[in-house]
């Protein structure tokens, strides 16, 4: 007495088509995650995780530590110096004499929370009316990166 009865087919179809890249997309995002960086860490998405800054005491360029209390990177946070080597004793940064990373970051969200919120809320409003506003132009780019994965 075998199984006589029929094999299920599985219900989970696999994606025949590759997922795209999607430029205002992902231009989209980065403005968003630059705002929500300032907001939090006091400088925008590249300079948090290059580590290099602008405006400071110090001048533009790479000075972890020794660009403001207020002024929060990656490479500080994993405890990077300016000569790029790494000490176990820097490993979440240094804020000067009576600050920490908490007082930083909320002088920061209290210097910056208005207007980052501000960017994040119009920048998909902004976006979806630029995309709506040029879509005849946008079509014609679109057939143009066809074949290379890219969409605008």
């Amino acid at each position: 007495m075998g199984n006589s009865m029929a094999k299920r087919k599985s219900s989970k179809r696999t994606r025949r088509t590759t997922k795209n890249l999607n430029l205002s997309t992902l231009a989209e995002s980065a403005i968003i995650g630059s705002a929500l960086t300032k907001m939090v860490f006091g400088v925008n998405l590249a300079s948090f995780a290059t580590g290099v800054t602008s405006g400071s005491a110090s001048g533009t360029g790479f000075f972890p530590n020794q660009d403001g209390a207020t002024r929060i990177t990656l490479p500080e946070l994993l405890g990077i110096n300016a000569a790029g080597k790494w000490s176990a004793s820097r490993v979440g940064g240094t804020y000067g004499e009576g600050n920490t990373f908490t007082s930083s970051v909320m002088a920061n969200v209290r210097a910056n929370a208005f207007q980052s919120v501000a960017v994040a809320l119009i920048t998909p409003m902004a976006f979806r009316l630029v995309r709506k506003t040029f879509r005849k132009p946008l079509g014609i780019v679109r057939k143009g990166l066809k074949g290379t994965g890219v969409t605008v």
